[in-house]
């Protein structure tokens, strides 16, 4: 399966490709971010693996370029296929601080409330990652009440908030040209 807009691709991850993304988040610059933060074995991957490649779990490469630069997903969707839990890693670090991320976001977005009809996609970030909370908020989410001296934290974006804001969130990254010709050279 392959998502494609905004000038990036989304590529389902497969099987032979989890060694990749086992060695990105055991990397200290991924895992710090992570609730679970211990060494991933590679038994553990392909555990993780055959848990997820199904149709209530959706784990996509970001590609630019068909460069694989980090991971993006739709996790643990509901009986009813109306919500999913969202979550996102850049690992190559020149793609950091750039608009890639948030296209990424859109793509993946788009799809799962526009084409599967999704509710609404929920977000666990941890209190102290200052950064994702600010990337949540921009995205539209917002943090769901009640979650005082929680340390992962949860996160809504509903299906109405993203269509109200989706044009806002278009606008500034379609037309971002200085960053995405950065990128190209």
């Amino acid at each position: 399966m392959i998502l494609n807009n905004y000038g990036i691709k989304l590529v389902r991850l497969t099987e032979d490709k989890i060694e990749m993304v086992r060695r990105w988040r055991n990397d200290a610059k991924i895992s710090k971010y992570m609730e679970y933060r211990e060494a991933i074995t590679p038994e553990m991957q392909a555990k993780w693996f055959y848990s997820i490649n199904n149709n209530y779990n959706y784990y996509f490469f970001i590609c630019i370029h068909d460069l694989e630069i980090g991971l993006i997903n739709i996790k643990e969707i509901n009986a009813d296929c109306t919500e999913g839990e969202g979550g996102v890693f850049i690992y190559d670090d020149k793609y950091l601080n750039t608009d890639v991320a948030y296209r990424a976001h859109l793509v993946l977005f788009d799809y799962f409330f526009y084409e599967k009809n999704f509710d609404r996609i929920i977000s666990h970030v941890l209190v102290d990652n200052e950064r994702a909370i600010r990337f949540t908020q921009y995205l539209g989410f917002y943090e769901e009440s009640g979650q005082e001296g929680v340390y992962n934290r949860k996160y809504v974006l509903k299906k109405t908030d993203y269509i109200e804001n989706v044009n806002r969130l278009r606008f500034l990254k379609k037309w971002n040209k200085y960053k995405q010709i950065q990128l190209q050279k």
